[in-house]
């Protein structure tokens, strides 16, 4: 008997099982968590091999002529085989026929939600088992249904000696409780111990599946916690059942990037220093004691490089210390998430593009869950994927700059500028194939077609045109932004945030060659056109008085000759202008309606562009700023973490003077007695992060690789795991008088190389503004030496 329900895909499946494929959906229901078998499923790719040479003879495979057509313009056929192992055995047979294969790749699972428009919450109809769990020859649509998610913030404590498991702490809004390797004795209602570890992991299981959390959250949770549990698992010999109904769960990681992902049947698990990523949050570091200090003003109870001794030894003579220990870093986690909204972003993600909830990347995945339906609507297949050589589009425009100290400075940005671009000019790409096959068409004519003044194709660079009545992108664009403008007007920022970064994607998607739609012509059209546009922008300007000394990728810097007029009403001035410039502009260029909007950002009253170091040309994407009372760097070193605590926070107390007009000279002499006096010893510490395995810098050995081969060296020597060897952790270091050494502890700081600070942190700082003062750091330092 079939039953109807409403609910929301936590997690989404396929694989054979009998032959057969079988995909699984996991939705979440007012009731719980149920598996959901879609009926039927197939697994589908399309070739322009002809029908006659394709087997019409195989169980489990069919082929059938289809309306769709390749970007080629050819008619292809729809090969449907009821196994993933069919369906590689056809892709491999076709492939070696010498013809091309389409969507060979789109897993099972997305093309069914995909097709239907569905993304996130469904309803279904099915037949369910004796206890309600799976529900069988089902058939799911879209819905709205809202789940209020059960959320595990869950973290681990290991022994570095010994590699081994010690505890795992969970709270959530009605949990709290940690799961400990202990012989102590415990009164705390929260601790449940355990002789060894394969008790422990046993009984969480038992819990995972008694309490079926949606989510798990952590912190580097995949890559660590998730993943050394994993790796306990494999070593005892026990089933990773941590799946709704006891199913295994899959913990993998990417060749050779350090990256670990996880597939969880029926749960998900968020990392949140993935997701600050993916909502826009910038920090020095994404450590979690930095990350909640900056958010909850509160922080880890043991931090440093030296903790896990600390940790090892509460395990042994302090339960209740170290499971407090274990519990604040997972209420941290817990308390950032909701504060910010992490898991809301996500599920608005999903909502919006339809992709697995526990991809927090996927742009790539987003953009085709968005356009393909859309294309197969207009009866063409996606293309082939292609190994020809990767043509990088040019970069977003970036003008040479003028140096100097300037007063109201008037800043102005395009909206949008991409979206904008491809939603004006048409840039896609069926109607960049389509534009090509009318131009093909039009030269066996004779006719010029693309010159016509009522012509349906668009110029875009690099030689491509775009057919105006089959372009897809455009429209969607333009249904995103009004969706956007609606957010903005209801308050709602999460929505109008993701929408913008699915928009903004869309040009790095077209561009990068990981994408089935790349083709140079297609990421050259949007940026080469932002060139054009900035430039004619700079012209108009300049055409009504002002003068532009910088421009980047879609902002223009501009000052005016007008003192005495209020620059906050010049620049709103000079923005309408240039509006009305861009919608004349376009119209004569190919009758277009222009989307393009520059807006009128703010005000620098104070301003400064320095050279290129040692250089007198302007430098790019590097300022300093100061609008409302408010301090802004850009590339210089206050805004960047590879540089001390002291050179960061000398040069904002540089600027702050310069822009209050005060002479600095005073400060940079102070500063330098107290640094050799020792009085910022602490300030002088270096931090920077590996972007890869220690083991695979080779040739070049920055200093901060340097400090972190000395660490593994002498964990090494200790017996202990090293710590950089995956890469993509941060280092800090100093320089005492004999060179580089790791910091690890306040004895490091003895020694120091002050006149290494004095050369390579404070003095490019204060030479970059000193002219403006008649002098020069080695002028002042000679004078000090002559005091001396």
């Amino acid at each position: 008997m079939f039953v109807e329900k409403t609910g929301y895909i936590v997690s989404r499946h396929t694989r054979d099982v009998g032959g057969h494929i079988e995909m699984s959906l996991f939705i979440k229901t007012p009731e719980g968590t149920v598996k959901v078998l879609p009926d039927r499923q197939l697994s589908v790719f399309f070739t322009d091999a002809p029908l006659t040479s394709l087997p019409q003879d195989v169980a489990g495979v069919q082929c059938v002529e289809s309306h769709y057509q390749s970007f080629e313009h050819a008619a292809v056929v729809l090969v449907q085989s009821r196994s993933l192992v069919l369906h590689q055995q056809m892709v491999s047979l076709v492939k070696q026929n010498g013809y091309a294969v389409f969507e060979e790749d789109i897993k099972a699972h997305n093309r069914y939600l995909m097709e239907r428009h569905i993304r996130g919450a469904v309803r279904f109809i099915g037949i369910p088992d004796a206890g309600g769990q799976t529900f069988r020859q089902a058939r799911v649509i879209a819905s709205d249904w809202q789940p209020n998610w059960t959320v595990w913030s869950l973290d681990i404590e290991t022994s570095v000696s010994t590699n081994t498991l010690l505890s795992i702490g969970i709270t959530a809004a009605d949990q709290r409780v940690a799961f400990v390797v202990t012989e102590q004795a415990s009164s705390s209602a929260v601790i449940q111990p355990f002789s060894d570890e394969k008790s422990l992991l046993l009984a969480f299981i038992r819990y995972v599946k008694k309490h079926s959390p949606d989510m798990f959250i952590g912190w580097n949770l995949i890559g660590f916690d998730l993943q050394f549990i994993d790796q306990r698992c494999q070593v005892l010999g026990i089933r990773p059942a941590f799946g709704v109904n006891g199913e295994n769960w899959n913990i993998r990681s990417s060749d050779n990037q350090g990256k670990y992902f996880a597939s969880i049947p029926g749960r998900v698990a968020l990392d949140g220093i993935t997701l600050l990523k993916v909502g826009g949050y910038h920090f020095e570091s994404y450590s979690l004691n930095h990350v909640s200090n900056e958010i909850l003003d509160d922080g880890k109870l043991l931090h440093g490089s030296e903790r896990w001794q600390e940790i090892e030894r509460l395990h042994k003579e302090d339960l209740d210390a170290f499971v407090a220990y274990n519990l604040q870093d997972c209420d941290l986690v817990l308390r950032i998430f909701e504060k910010l909204k992490l898991i809301e972003l996500q599920q608005t993600r999903v909502d919006l593009t339809g992709i697995p909830f526990e991809q927090t990347g996927g742009s790539v995945a987003a953009f085709e869950n968005l356009y393909l339906p859309r294309l197969h609507s207009a009866g063409w297949v996606a293309p082939a994927w292609h190994d020809d050589d990767f043509v990088a589009s040019p970069g977003g425009f970036v003008m040479s700059s003028i140096p100097g100290l300037y007063k109201n400075v008037l800043v102005f940005d395009f909206k949008s500028l991409y979206p904008s671009i491809i939603r004006t000019f048409y840039v896609d790409p069926l109607a960049r194939i389509v534009a090509q096959h009318s131009l093909e068409q039009a030269a066996q004519h004779t006719s010029d077609s693309a010159n016509a003044q009522s012509s349906p194709l668009v110029s875009g660079y690099l030689g491509a045109h775009f057919h105006r009545q089959h372009a897809i992108l455009p429209e969607l664009v333009s249904e995103l932004a009004h969706a956007r403008e609606e957010a903005k007007k209801t308050g709602n920022s999460i929505l109008s945030y993701a929408i913008k970064i699915i928009m903004n994607s869309f040009y790095g998607v077209l561009g990068s060659n990981v994408c089935r739609f790349y083709h140079a012509e297609l990421a050259s059209s949007i940026t080469m056109r932002g060139h054009e546009l900035l430039r004619r922008t700079q012209t108009w300007m300049e055409e009504r008085g002002a003068k532009v000394i910088y421009g980047d990728t879609d902002s223009l810097f501009v000052i005016l000759n007008k003192e005495q007029e209020d620059p906050q009403k010049q620049g709103e001035r000079l923005r309408d202008e240039i509006n009305v410039c861009l919608s004349a502009w376009c119209e004569e260029y190919a009758q277009l309606d222009s989307h393009l909007e520059l807006e009128f950002e703010r005000v620098y009253e104070r301003f400064f562009m320095p050279t290129i170091r040692g250089q007198e040309e302007g430098s790019k994407k590097r300022y300093a700023g100061k609008s409302k009372g408010e301090l802004v760097f850009k590339g210089l070193e206050a805004a960047r973490t590879d540089w001390t605590p002291l050179a960061r926070q000398f040069q904002r107390t540089l600027f702050e003077k310069m822009f209050n007009d005060e002479n600095p000279i005073a400060y940079i002499q102070h500063t330098i007695a107290k640094l050799r006096s020792g009085e910022f010893d602490e300030q002088l510490i270096y931090s920077k992060q590996l972007s890869r395995p220690l083991s695979t810098y080779t040739k070049n050995k920055p200093p901060h690789v340097r400090a972190a081969a000395m660490i593994d060296k002498k964990r090494a020597e200790q017996g202990l795991p090293l710590e950089y060897n995956k890469g993509r952790k941060r280092v800090y270091y100093v320089y005492q008088r004999s060179g580089v050494v790791p910091y690890e502890s306040p004895q490091d700081l003895m020694d120091l190389d002050y006149e290494h600070y004095i050369e390579k942190q404070i003095e490019p700082i204060a030479d970059s503004i000193l002219p403006f003062f008649k002098t020069s750091m080695a002028s002042l330092l000679s004078q000090q030496i002559s005091l001396l």
